[in-house]
């Protein structure tokens, strides 16, 4: 039991017992969905992974302390104390900065080899410098540069979770405003709506103070600061509306409700939300709180609630409460409903009133964004992770020139031992273990210390570019925002994007497009999807694509292309004034201008929006942006919703009518709302004329559910007109879905008042149903359905028309997605949207390409024999598609008669109530598996050729088609086919899979063990450095685990070949567990975009992060690496700054290596000379100058500056983008190893060619001594500078006069440093006047000419033969480019390489072969039953194979479908002949 301590009135009392348990907690799934019966199991007491004990009980206590510090203890007398409210985003704190910052940067390999060296230069004996570790002071200076970066980013971070924990919130607590009166003064703050005095009894308490169960007010508009129990509203129904985009991207409001037993004893007066007049609305809801004021403080009880979880939508736990006088009320259960999440704004509500539940981490967002694991490690780019797997190899490299140069010396050194002016050492092995550190030390410049520091500053740089740049700026959303920019070169090598759709591809903004009204249409169906149509026929009459309109043209053409919109109407001006001149103009008083009047009307009314005046403008806040679009279009047609006032059964709805020459105002009164719900999939609005003689019933829902419910005339002849009316909307239904709308049937009825008299108690009293005594919640929700429904039989509804309504996608994102594709990157979709409707979106935004799926109906189909042809030519085609679905959606098909029946006729070709041999034999031919193959042989039969229903029902019920059998079987389905596609590239594959419970195919199959769990996982240091000591572990896996082992596998193999992938009905933890196995099983670049909440997860398991912010922010854009306004602005993100920003980053990594190694290798060369004894061959100031100031500038600016093609020529030739990742082609293994052996040779052709040309006998000087060795050392130098420098320009793909500065401006620094050092004798002696000898001898000019040309000349030869003989995309592009060749991309004919296959992505499928043939090889003794099993697996998949075929084309016409009746019995079946 828990015990707290608290306040109370009149003194200390114990604030709670921890109760027995009464409610455990439901099961939840690694996705945080409910399981079944999750509303009916109470709550256990247990304790949590963080070591509280829950569920959590606390009484209610008013007036509670103000610092609400409840002191919670266990049995044991423990304390447990409360999670603050303060969400910290930032990464360091004053005191862990210091050790967290330095263990961040010492991950980094580089940084612990410059320790490491530094510790060996203080061994006297070995060290180059005489015992001082000149190492740590650039390893400090790049520290401290690191460090300051890190701190000013943090900094940001500290200040905005500072202001978010300031804002000030309403408190209720007359103790506490009676001692600090001080914090019932308010200031007008960001997010505070009220200001100046906090109402009576409440006073001002900061966000990150708020504490568990403070009672606080929160008021319109103000964003949410805890999750809250709402306990009291503004509406005396006690709702509210909450809106929720920043979690979901969803700016359609969501009502939630108050706890009724305690909203219902309040004096909760209801305030008016539109009031114009802040000040007034401040006094209104002043005033009804402090009615509230009262009973609060005399509310006690308790409120008992279970441990925080992952699902947005559950609340468990219940209430009980006492007022003043006695009254007990309880215990009332809590419910999902109830609770307010953090982090969601209030809407079109005056006031909450709630309790605070859950703070800080505990709440449901921050608990859907946790990490799993303590790493503390930040993200690395592709290109450093890279590097530091290179180090090892650099390492290996550095470690083989020491032994070589130790063994030289100690060779040396035995063979010279006599030499006595020498004095060496007789112990040769110990003096030659001595030369390999001593070298150790000399040859460190192999692995650049600037790296670091000329990256952090290059990426500053590249970040303030993409922020200043204008065409990813969004005009009301600002620029773009750089959250972390040390993976800039990752956005120009991005494979996969996985991106949210809600808010991210579309607006959430519905359009009305469409409008049919008796046996007329009104509107355009000029839709995305519409275009896709368009692009298809054009396709199968020419064979080829429309002609594509550049990514710049189209941009430029954006906003002159977007028509006039207005409150999310694109209707066709024209055909608005001929609707409005039939309903007001000369064609009033016909039946079609009732006709259209009435449903006008029908839009602006039927509905539950609640319009607020803003000024001379009216808004309208909905829960549905359907009935948005509806209502938004009846004011556009004229007829506008300007006010609701009342309650159900006696509100009135005003609309004002534009009859052209008058407005007129028009008042009804609303009787009844038969809400819509799941299974209904309609709403009925029952409304009446002010007098009360006349009420109108209204419907609007899916054509399916309202269908049945229309009047059926006892009269064959008006019974026949309503047949033709009904096939014409179901004709344009079907044309408007095509077109990806959504639709609606409308059907409408008028009667007297005495009608509703009779209906109005049948009506409430199914509204007042309530689950009590052995009534279930679903019985209760039947019983209404039923009332309802009978209802509206009674009315007589007749059809009125239809609508199809546009879920606008964002501008010119099907044309992005459709250039990202071109681009070689893989697009996968995750959304929480059924399968349908994702289809849809997907179609629109050119992940299913047209001609994915080709399928026509012969006009001619109910001709005799033709339905027959239609089945089979279109089922030999549709296995042809390039559609694959992995849903697993047979699965437990055994007890679908239903779904059984289908199958059986549509197997059954003749109708006669037998499947003939032939006809299975049919079946094997179109799928095009061998004829002679005996899968049914198995179905037993009384006849030979004949099978009846029942004998094929019992078959197939006889079979056990499991979820994970489904899953495979759509799996080598999808296989089957790609393995038959010649050419993915020019035919690719596209994937829909199911996620959602643990039932979906997701959900099934991330079941499967991980490989950490089966021995696979990665290797640790030791297991690295030493692989051969590796100890092989042993495998043991339950069969289910083997099972869901494989089929992970083989899905992810199947999902990685598809060019894109749209996965349904996926939870945001799902999202997050699909972009965490790509990324690992690949190894490629992930990039994940989303805007709500509830994208986090995936936005940090990604690669790179990018979200979507909106108009006040967002978690999303707050989360991620880059936030943008617009999906679109990832175009010019990846195409142009990640293009360029990978040229960059790989031309600076390779550069800086290159440089490095040509001192390092200068020095190993001269070691030949000196016996490898340690001797400096360049001074030790020029030595440390010549990475930091000599050869640093110009290729920072390279790195910032330069442009491989210009933005334009990127934008519009998506190519260029995918021939930087088709195999690596600027970074990798081989690149890098090229620049070493490069560096090699530079060095031997430079250092021998001064050293041998040099000749102590070979040049003299004017007062005849000879030239020495610092004279030969900076002649090395001077040439070794100025060709390392001109060697950059061959890699410069543009040059400006910034570029020309730092060059030139480099040179010249180093020509006065050089000067400058030959001029201070006392300074340095060794070079005092040697730079000016070496200008006054003509050998020394030639020699360094030389020298210095030969490599250059040697590399430009290189270049000019494989740009000429072997150019790649880039290369032709570029050459294209400079030329100015346009249209050069519609004759190409350059093929692209098969795409780079990684290690990591290696090493994953040497591990799944590996240990598939460790199972292959293990002994399973297959019995004769399993084998029998086998056989019917595959007789059921071949069959439900072909369902999938047939029924996809029933369903594709309506004419087709109706040649079917698949709900009569056996040898009923309608023929078509």
């Amino acid at each position: 039991f828990f015990s707290a301590k608290s306040i109370g009135r009149g003194g200390k009392r114990p604030l709670p017992e921890y109760l027995s348990a009464e409610l455990p907690p439901s099961s939840m799934n690694c996705f945080g969905n409910r399981g079944k019966g999750d509303e009916e199991m109470p709550l256990d007491d247990r304790k949590a992974d963080n070591g509280r004990e829950w569920p959590r009980t606390f009484d209610l206590s008013v007036p509670n302390d103000a610092r609400n510090n409840y002191d919670f203890v266990d049995r044991q007398g423990n304390s447990v104390g409360l999670v603050s409210n303060r969400v910290i985003t930032s990464r360091y704190t004053l005191l862990s900065f210091l050790p967290l910052n330095l263990w961040d940067q010492f991950q980094e390999l580089s940084n612990i080899y410059f320790l490491f060296v530094g510790f060996l230069q203080v061994w006297p004996e070995i060290s180059t410098t005489q015992g001082v570790p000149d190492t740590y002071i650039p390893l400090a200076f790049i520290l401290t540069v690191s460090g300051v970066r890190a701190a000013f980013d943090d900094v940001a971070k500290h200040r905005e979770d500072s202001a978010r924990a300031a804002i000030p919130f309403l408190v209720f607590d007359p103790d506490q405003t009676r001692k600090t009166p001080g914090k019932t003064q308010g200031k007008k703050r960001r997010s505070t709506v009220l200001s100046g005095p906090a109402p009576a009894n409440f006073f001002y308490k900061e966000s990150g103070s708020l504490c568990v169960g403070d009672i606080i007010m929160i008021t319109q508009n103000q964003v949410f600061p805890a999750d809250i129990l709402c306990i009291a509203t503004a509406h005396k129904k006690g709702h509210c509306f909450v809106e929720t985009a920043s979690l979901d991207g969803e700016t359609n409001l969501k009502i939630k409700e108050s706890v009724g037993i305690i909203h219902d004893a309040l004096p909760v007066r209801d305030v008016k939300d539109d009031e114009k007049d802040e000040k007034k609305r401040q006094t209104l809801v002043y005033a009804a709180a402090s009615e509230i004021s009262a009973p609060l403080a005399d509310m006690t009880g308790s409120i008992r609630f279970g441990e925080p979880d992952k699902d947005l939508e559950k609340l468990q736990g219940n209430i009980t409460v006492k007022f003043e006088g006695g009254r007990s009320k309880g215990p009332g259960k809590l419910r999902g409903t109830n609770l307010l999440l953090r982090g969601t704004k209030l809407k079109n509500t005056a006031f909450i009133i709630g309790i605070v539940l859950y703070t800080g981490v505990d709440t449901k967002i921050r608990k859907n964004n946790e990490k799993k694991d303590s790493s503390l490690a930040l993200k690395k780019s592709a290109i450093f992770s890279k590097v530091n797997n290179l180090l090892f190899s650099t390492l290996s490299l550095q470690i083989f020139l020491c032994l070589l140069g130790a063994i030289y010396s100690g060779a040396w050194q035995k063979e010279n031992l006599n030499v006595s002016y020498l004095d060496l050492s007789s112990n040769v092995a110990r003096e030659a273990c001595l030369r390999f550190f001593t070298w150790f030390i000399i040859l460190s410049q192999l692995v650049p210390i600037s790296l670091v520091v000329t990256s952090e500053l290059t990426k500053k740089f590249q970040q303030i570019i993409m922020e200043m740049d204008v065409s990813i700026w969004d005009d009301r959303k600002g620029p773009m925002k750089v959250n972390y920019g040390q993976i800039s070169e990752d956005l120009g090598q991005v494979e996969y994007i996985f991106s949210d759709k809600t808010g991210t591809l579309t607006q959430n903004r519905m359009e009305f497009r469409l409008a049919f009204i008796g046996k007329e249409s009104y509107g355009s169906a000029d839709t995305d999807i519409a275009k896709r149509v368009r692009m298809k026929e054009e396709l199968a009459r020419t064979g080829r694509k429309p002609e594509k309109v550049p990514w710049t043209k189209t941009v430029e053409n954006l906003e002159a292309e977007m028509k006039a919109i207005g409150d999310g109407i694109k209707f066709p001006e024209d055909i608005k004034n001929e609707m409005r001149e039939l309903m007001w103009g000369q064609g009033k008083g016909t039946k079609q201008a009732e006709l259209v009047h009435n449903f006008v009307t029908h839009m602006a009314i039927s509905n539950t929006i609640t319009p607020v005046i803003e000024g001379d403008k009216i808004n309208y806040n909905s829960s549905s942006p359907d009935e948005l679009a509806l209502c938004n279009f009846g004011a556009h047609l004229g007829i506008k919703f300007v006010t609701r006032s009342g309650a159900e059964g006696s509100a009135v709805v005003t609309v004002v009518e534009d009859r052209g020459n008058q407005k007129v105002k028009v008042s009804y009164r609303l009787q009844a709302v038969l809400p819509f719900d799941s299974v209904r999939k309609r709403v009925t609005v029952i409304y009446s004329d002010m007098d009360r003689k006349n009420v109108w019933i209204m419907m609007k829902g899916a054509d399916s559910c309202v269908e049945p419910i229309l009047w059926q005339p006892p009269d064959a002849q008006e019974a026949l007109e309503e047949k033709k009316k009904m096939d014409f909307m179901k004709k344009k239904l079907l044309e408007a879905s095509n077109y990806g709308l959504r639709t609606l049937l409308v059907a409408e009825s008028k009667k007297d008042f005495d009608w509703w008299e009779k209906h109005r108690n049948d009506f409430i009293r199914a509204k007042d149903l309530q689950p009590e005594g052995k009534l279930t919640k679903r019985q209760v929700k039947e019983m209404r359905r039923s009332a309802y429904r009978e209802i509206e039989l009674a009315a007589d509804l007749k059809i009125l028309g239809a609508t199809a309504i546009e879920d606008q996608l964002q501008h010119l994102v099907p044309e992005c997605i459709e250039d990202l594709l071109e681009g070689g990157i893989k697009v996968w979709m995750l959304t929480g949207d059924k399968r349908e409707t994702a289809k849809n979106i997907a179609m629109a935004c050119n992940l299913i390409e047209p001609d994915m799926i080709a399928l026509k109906t012969p006009e001619n189909i109910k001709a005799a024999g033709a339905m027959k042809k239609f089945r089979i030519n279109s089922a030999e085609a549709l296995s042809e598609n390039r559609l694959v679905e992995v849903t697993g959606k047979w699965a437990g098909l055994k007890n679908d008669d239903k779904g059984l029946t289908k199958l059986f006729k549509l197997i059954d070709q003749d109708g006669d109530g037998f499947v003939e041999r032939s006809e299975l034999e049919l079946i094997l031919g179109v799928l095009k598996l061998p004829a002679d193959q005996k899968l049914f042989d198995d179905i037993k039969s009384t006849k030979p050729d004949h099978i009846s229903r029942d004998e094929f029902l019992n078959f197939i019920k006889s079979t056990d088609i499991d979820v994970i059998k489904a899953l495979r079987a759509d799996i080598k389905a999808g296989m089957d086919r790609i393995k038959s596609i010649p050419d993915l590239d020019k035919y690719p594959v596209s994937m829909v899979v199911e996620g959602g419970g643990e039932n979906s195919a997701l959900g099934k199959i991330s079941e499967a063990p991980t490989e950490d769990q089966i021995g696979q996982g990665p290797p640790g240091i030791f297991d690295m450095i030493f692989p051969c000591f590796r100890e092989e572990q042993k495998i043991s896996l339950s069969k289910k685990d083997l099972e869901l082992l494989l089929l992970k596998e083989d899905f992810f193999d199947l999902a990685s070949r598809c060019k894109s992938v749209i996965a349904c009905r996926c939870t945001p933890l799902q999202k997050a567990w699909v972009v965490e196995e790509m990324r690992k099983r690949t190894g490629a670049v992930t990039l994940s975009i989303g805007d709500g909440g509830n994208d986090e997860p995936m936005i940090k398991k990604a690669n790179v992060g990018v979200g979507i912010f909106g108009e006040e922010g967002s978690a999303a854009a707050q989360a991620a690496d880059y936030a943008i306004g617009q999906f679109r602005f990832l175009h010019t993100l990846l195409f142009v700054h990640g293009s360029w920003s990978y040229e960059r980053i790989s031309i600076m990594v390779l550069y800086i290596f290159y440089k490095t190694a040509i001192v390092a290798m200068v020095m190993f060369f001269f070691g030949f000379f000196s016996a490898f004894s340690g001797q400096q061959l360049f001074n030790g100031w020029i030595y440390t100058f010549y990475g930091a100031v000599f050869t640093a500038c110009p290729i920072i600016v390279v790195a910032v500056l330069d442009q491989g093609l210009n933005a334009k020529a990127l934008e519009n030739m998506p190519k260029a983008y995918r021939s930087l990742i088709s195999r690596g082609q600027l970074f990798g293994s081989r690149i890098f190893f090229r620049w070493i052996m490069s560096a090699i040779v530079h060095t031997a052709i430079i250092f021998f060619t001064i050293f041998w040309c040099l000749d102590s006998n070979g040049i003299t000087f004017r007062d005849g001594k000879i030239h020495g060795l610092w004279l030969t050392s900076t002649t090395i130098y001077t040439v070794v500078v100025l060709m390392v420098s001109f060697r950059l320009t061959f890699d410069m793909a543009s040059i400006t006069w910034i570029h020309h500065f730092f060059f030139w401006g480099t040179i010249a620094v180093f020509i006065l440093f050089m000067i400058g050092l030959n001029l201070l004798p006392t300074f340095n002696p060794d070079l005092y006047f040697v730079m000016f000898a070496m200008w006054d001898n003509p050998q020394v000019w030639l020699t360094s000419i030389l020298a210095g040309c030969l490599p250059l000349l040697l590399d430009l030869g290189i270049k000019g033969v494989k740009i000429e003989l072997f150019p790649s995309y880039m290369d032709l592009l570029r050459e294209r480019s400079k030329f100015d060749v346009s249209g050069f991309e519609k004759h190409e004919t350059f093929r692209f390489a098969a795409r780079h296959q990684r290690a990591q992505e290696k090493k994953h499928k040497e591990g799944v072969n590996k240990f598939k043939t460790k199972l292959n090889e293990a002994t399973f003794r297959r019995s004769k039953d399993t084998t029998s099993e086998d056989q019917m697996d595959l007789v059921v998949n071949t069959l439900l194979r072909w369902r999938d075929l047939t029924g996809a084309i029933l369903d594709a016409t309506e004419e087709a479908g109706e040649s079917l009746d698949y709900d009569k019995g056996p040898g009923e079946h309608k023929s078509v002949h």
